[in-house]
Parts: C-alpha cells; sequence; structure tokens
C-alpha cells in the first residue's frame, strides 16, 4: 500500500507541475498556486465533513506548531517553485525541485533514527551531481570559467531544501495524527499565509475568466491534493525515506509531458542530470 501511495504522489504531481507551468505562464505564479491551494482545500474540507467522526483531535495541539511551520514553508517552498515553472524550463526546474527527497531521507535518517543504506548513499551522491548538472550550463562555464545558473534554477533549490524539511515535518504529524488530519490542516494555514501575502502586496486576486484558465487550476488543484495525501498514506504505513523518494520520482512524469508538449530544448550536460537524478531517485528507493 506505501509503494502505490508513492506511485500516486508520482504521477499526481509530476502531471500537476507539469499544467501548473502552463497556468503559471497565462495567469502567473502566485494566482495559479493560491487558486490551486483553494480547490485542494475544498477537495480536503468535503472529506472532512463527510468523516468528521471518525477523527480524533486529542494529540493535534502537540502538533499544531510543526504544522503551522510545515504550512509556512511549504507556502514559501511552494511560491519558489511555481516562479522557477513560469519563467524556467519545467524539464529542468522539476528535477531539481524533486530531489527534496534527498533532504527528507538525511533528516529522516539524522531524527528519526532510520538506517541508510549503501544505495541511498550512492543515491544521495548521484542526486547532488544531478542537480548541479541541471541548474547550469557546463559549455557556458568551461568557456567563462564562471557558474551560470540556468533560469529559474536558483528558485526551484529554494523549493528543494523547502519542501524537503516540510515533508519531514508532515511525516512527523502523520505518524501520530494519521494520514488526514496534518495535510488538512496544513492547506488551511497556506491558505492563510498567502492570504497575508495579499494583503501584504497589496495583490488584486482578479483572473481573466476563461474556461482553459479555471480548467487548469481545478485539475491542478485536485491532482495535487490527491499525490498530497497519497503521500500521508503511504508515510503513515511505511518509512517516509522508502515513500519520499518514490512520490519525488514525479519529473519522470513532467519531464516527459514537457518534452512532448513544450519542446524544451536542453543542452547535453542537462540531460545527462536529469537522467543521473532521476537514477539517484529511483536508487535511494529500493
Amino acid at each position: 500500500m506505501g509503494i502505490i501511495s508513492g506511485l500516486i504522489s508520482m504521477f499526481g504531481w509530476g502531471t500537476s507541475d507539469f499544467l501548473a507551468a502552463k497556468s503559471s505562464r497565462k495567469i502567473g505564479f502566485v494566482l495559479t498556486f493560491f487558486y490551486a491551494q483553494l480547490v485542494s482545500f475544498f477537495v480536503a474540507l468535503l472529506y472532512f465533513i463527510f468523516n468528521f467522526r471518525t477523527f480524533i483531535f486529542n494529540s493535534v495541539p502537540k502538533f499544531i506548531f510543526i504544522i503551522i511551520i510545515s504550512g509556512f514553508l511549504f507556502t514559501i517552498s511552494a511560491l519558489a517553485f511555481y516562479k522557477s515553472l513560469s519563467i524556467g524550463k519545467v524539464s529542468l526546474v522539476g528535477p531539481i525541485t524533486a530531489s527534496w527527497a534527498m533532504i527528507t531521507v538525511l533528516l529522516s535518517v539524522f531524527f528519526l533514527g532510520e538506517l541508510l543504506k549503501a544505495n541511498q548513499i550512492l543515491a544521495i551522491i548521484l542526486i547532488i551531481i544531478g542537480v548541479i548538472l541541471i541548474s547550469s550550463d557546463l559549455k557556458e562555464f568551461f568557456k567563462q570559467n564562471k557558474l551560470i545558473f540556468s533560469i529559474g534554477a536558483k528558485e526551484a533549490i529554494v523549493a528543494m531544501f523547502g519542501f524537503g524539511i516540510t515533508l519531514f515535518l508532515l511525516a512527523i504529524a502523520v505518524k501520530s495524527l494519521g494520514w488526514f488530519i496534518p495535510g488538512f490542516l496544513s492547506r488551511l494555514f497556506i491558505l492563510i499565509f498567502l492570504i497575508i501575502y495579499f494583503i501584504f502586496k497589496k495583490q488584486p486576486l482578479k483572473i481573466e475568466f476563461k474556461p482553459i484558465n479555471w480548467i487548469l487550476i481545478i485539475v491542478i488543484g485536485f491532482l495535487d491534493i490527491i499525490a498530497f495525501f497519497a503521500y500521508s498514506i503511504g508515510v503513515s504505513t511505511e518509512y517516509a525515506s522508502i515513500i519520499a523518494p518514490i512520490a519525488a520520482s514525479s519529473p519522470l512524469v513532467t519531464t516527459v509531458l514537457a518534452q512532448v508538449f513544450l519542446k524544451e530544448k536542453i543542452v547535453l550536460s542537462q540531460i545527462f542530470g536529469i537522467i543521473i537524478t532521476i537514477v539517484g531517485l529511483v536508487l535511494i528507493s529500493i
């Protein structure tokens, strides 16, 4: 069940990330993220209403601080990620961000006592090398003797660290509260933080009313919450160090969609970086 949950997360996040890139370029990355989160929260709220009596809330106060922090970190990480999708190549920023699994695994080892196998150590090395190759154009580096980041790479790296810490924290809460409540409450706080962001930035919430815009947002929000809850179910039954890398293999889906539909062009070293990173993400879950 844990492996299946990881696979659902992989396909859900992989597809939603691709669609988020398209939406972010149409209406902006902040509005895309906000309305997608609104859809996600509405889906979760419906489930909560129909299953209210099955939940136990006694232990929630013990973990509320972790949930609030995870919601705050997720908001910052997602904004950085959506920005990277709006300005960078999906084939590149997707694998970088998905390397959050490496952060989650390392935190699980250091703080939860989960053992790191030899293949996982090799996988972490491969992921680091892959992220470096993806993030920059080595051809330009050897020409100018200067590391030049790919557009959107810096934002993707910020998202990588933020998502890794966030999903590690949620895994701790899920072990005690079950798969639903931590994710549901964190989505609530994400919306609160986003509203504060809009007030602070004095940014309007209006978007151009086009069916394609709303279809994209609804599908993104629905796929995201399904993937998120599938991940929560997975880490409630298995080690986070096993489920996280499977879910983080979403670039397999995102990259294929980007290559087929967006016809993105990337240099040879970045292709090797994508392959190495995905191999690392797969290897870390074995």
